[in-house]
């Protein structure tokens, strides 16, 4: 019929989903209804946040506790997340990467939140240069423990082929006597 529109409705439901979908195909402009493309109007559950940031729920409620993250409560108890909190967690993720304490980084978020450019700045860069400062520490000693395993390995491979009862001086003899010159504990 001239002048027209022809529309189905087909009802589906989503993998893991008991709520239906409805899908409107109009068939004289061929425009269809994605029922993949996620709006989202409202709060976030719990379990939606988890999904959608890969952070366990578990952890989220540890974030919550340690003041991280804050989730309103419905009526029926449920925690309800504003979209906010994934921007947090995305930053939450990154100061963890360098390995920055929790206080820490909630520290950092206030003053990300509310404070100026400058004032993050001047607030993170200690922070930063401090990590810097120890992962430049824990560097030198693995560098000082890579010697002595290298040394170490040397000295078993020199080790002769004996069927006697090896003494712990013959693997590791040149680094026993560098632990006598040394005080005991530091050798334990």
């Amino acid at each position: 019929m001239w002048g027209t529109r022809s529309e189905t409705n087909e009802i589906q439901r989503r993998p893991g989903s008991t709520v239906p979908v409805i899908r409107s195909v109009a068939a004289t402009n061929g425009l269809t209804f994605d029922p993949t493309r996620t709006f989202r109007v409202g709060p976030v559950r719990i379990s939606q946040l988890s999904r959608r940031s890969g952070v366990t729920v578990t952890a989220l409620r540890f974030y919550e506790s340690m003041g991280l993250i804050h989730a309103e409560r419905s009526l029926n108890g449920y925690r309800d997340y504003d979209e906010s909190v994934v921007e947090r967690l995305s930053f939450i993720h990154a100061a963890k990467q360098l390995e920055l304490s929790l206080p820490e980084i909630a520290e950092l978020l206030d003053v990300v939140e509310v404070e100026s450019c400058t004032r993050a700045r001047d607030t993170l860069r200690p922070k930063l240069v401090r990590r810097l400062r120890d992962v430049d520490d824990r560097l030198a000693t693995l560098q000082r423990l890579r010697e002595r395993l290298v040394e170490a390995t040397e000295q078993v491979i020199a080790c002769p082929d004996s069927g006697r009862q090896c003494r712990t001086e013959c693997a590791l003899g040149d680094l026993m006597s560098t632990c006598d010159a040394v005080t005991t504990q530091a050798c334990r």
